[in-house]
């Protein structure tokens, strides 16, 4: 009897289960005026492009990650709503990356996608972030707590700055007047260039591993700064 009953359960809730696999619908905006790109609120994975062949637009939404995010959706019905929203306001895309839903377990995180103009600013505020970017980018500004940033192309400039951030920034070309700065408690950062490429650059820390290919050369640019109580840094 008890085996009967827990047979019975199993196929009357079976039909619920697949609604959960509904996709989640994200935020849709056309960013072909757009130049620059603020990013606030508490914490996202965000990624950036700068590819010309492509739509320039964004989506904003709630997704699920994790080694368990496949199962997840196939036995309960939450689908990481979140309340971030984002708007155009003149040429500058405003992004505010809210929480997700309401006890929402810990593998559901908002996601921000886009690809922009090359030459396009980029400013983010949180608390942490993960971010991606791949192009031709003018300004990179980050303020956080926490980041993991990737860049692999260009940018005129770049200021990160937070209590603990990883970098890994490789530059495709440069047009002697590029700046670099990083300022943190711990910093973990790779730096790499076009070979043949000559640079500036200053670490102060109270400790400091460096790993330096590149010699250092007064005044040449791209111009690098790192501050901070714990560094490690690659040049290569």
């Amino acid at each position: 009897m008890m085996k009967a009953r827990i047979v019975a359960l199993f196929f009357f809730a079976a039909p619920f289960c697949a609604v959960a696999e509904e996709p989640v619908q994200p935020i849709d905006l056309n960013l072909s005026s757009v130049t620059a790109v603020t990013i606030t609120g508490e914490a996202s994975s965000i990624a950036l492009t700068t590819t010309e062949d492509e739509p320039y637009q964004a989506t904003l939404g709630g997704v699920r990650s994790g080694w368990f995010a496949k199962w997840y959706s196939s036995w309960f019905y939450t689908d990481c709503r979140t309340s971030s929203r984002m708007r155009i306001e003149n040429t500058t895309l405003h992004v505010d990356a809210g929480s997700v839903s309401w006890l929402e377990p810990s593998d559901c995180k908002v996601e921000f996608k886009a690809n922009v103009r090359k030459g396009t600013s980029i400013s983010i505020e949180q608390a942490a972030s993960q971010v991606s970017l791949a192009g031709d980018f003018s300004m990179v500004s980050l303020d956080n707590k926490a980041a993991d940033v990737t860049l692999n192309g260009y940018a005129e400039s770049i200021e990160l700055r937070g209590d603990a951030i990883r970098s890994h920034l490789t530059y495709r070309q440069t047009r002697n007047s590029e700046t670099i700065e990083i300022t943190g408690r711990a910093l973990d950062t790779y730096l790499g260039f076009v070979s043949g490429t000559q640079i500036s650059y200053k670490v102060d820390a109270v400790a400091a591993m460096v790993d330096s290919s590149l010699p250092n050369t007064t005044d040449a640019k791209p111009s690098v700064t790192i501050k901070g109580q714990y560094v490690r840094a690659t040049i290569r």
